[in-house]
């Protein structure tokens, strides 16, 4: 089996790292290089011009659109490459695109377990058309989603009951599913403009324990993207964010421990706006977590564990 040369969460660029080595088509959202074991696809905002969005469903399948501007979609070109990658012996590998003239972000390989029609699918031009919609799953998870600041690695240690353990995977599963829908909402670090999933942490904006519904818990809208050390402040409530993205931090804050962290935290850094949905989360934070919550901290282990029970 052909190993394959990128790590889940790094940043490639699509001509050099990717066309260059394996070949196949430079444009549009589906490679099918030749000679080459992969079938490529690419996910991210341009399919909104052209009237649909890719989205992951609460089974933690990602619901991928096939290629086609105008006019029915068919199960030609990259769309029947897709559609029989398993039986023609191909892998499929999904990047995400960061943006105009930007690198490309690899989100793992996939594996297509159905496909369906969607009618009514607007169009880039013309009338509304049929869709071709893939569901595919992910074969492995990688170390950025299935990190939990919930449900720590602690777990397999503890004399925990059958339905406290089931709740335990079922944590994961939903953690996971947040951090995949995230990164539809947040590309880069709030703070350090890093991009690497490899060096960034989800984190959710009204904490976990606090989401009334399963809803809030799994919204992408309710993250942001921040290196270890921001999250761990932003987490603790040492900082938050305006609706507008200036950045406020706490008066609590030692000095010392402020200029050794190596992060740019002056008061009133414009770290980029929040979307309406994120915006209601902040409210939030700004009100029960921001200079409250690491007053109140308890031991990680109690926590896990009430917040377990408490499913």
């Amino acid at each position: 089996m052909t190993l394959i040369p990128f790590e889940v969460g790094a940043l490639y660029n699509r001509s050099k790292d990717i066309h260059d080595v394996f070949g196949g088509q430079r444009q549009g959202g589906i490679s099918t290089p030749k000679h080459s074991p992969f079938v490529i696809a690419f996910t991210g905002e341009a399919g909104h011009s052209h009237g649909y969005v890719d989205v992951w469903d609460d089974e933690g399948v990602f619901h991928y659109f096939g290629e086609g501007q105008s006019g029915d979609m068919k199960y030609a070109g990259g769309n029947r490459a897709i559609e029989n990658h398993v039986a023609d012996g191909k892998r499929l590998l999904l990047f995400q695109m960061m943006g105009r003239g930007k690198p490309y972000r690899y989100l793992g390989e996939f594996v297509k377990l159905s496909s369906y029609l969607k009618p009514d699918t607007s169009a880039t031009r013309g009338p509304a058309r049929t869709a071709i919609v893939f569901r595919l799953a992910p074969t492995a998870e990688a170390g950025f989603f299935t990190a939990n600041k919930v449900a720590e690695p602690q777990i397999p240690y503890l004399p925990l009951e059958d339905t406290v353990a089931k709740r335990a995977v079922e944590v994961r599963k939903s953690q996971t599913l947040f951090r995949r829908r995230l990164l539809g909402v947040e590309k880069q670090c709030r703070l350090t403009g890093i991009q690497d999933l490899r060096f960034l942490h989800a984190s959710h904006i009204k904490p976990w324990a606090a989401c009334t519904t399963g809803a809030e818990r799994t919204d992408g809208h309710n993250g942001v993207l921040l290196t270890p050390q921001a999250d761990h402040l932003f987490d603790r409530g040492w900082i938050t964010f305006e609706d507008k993205g200036s950045l406020i931090v706490t008066s609590d804050l030692p000095a010392e421990v402020k200029k050794r962290l190596g992060l740019n935290l002056r008061q009133g850094k414009s770290c980029g706006a929040f979307s309406e949905q994120q915006q209601r989360y902040l409210e939030h934070h700004r009100a029960y977590v921001f200079e409250k919550k690491y007053k109140v901290d308890r031991d990680p282990v109690e926590e896990l564990v009430d917040t377990l029970l408490a499913q």
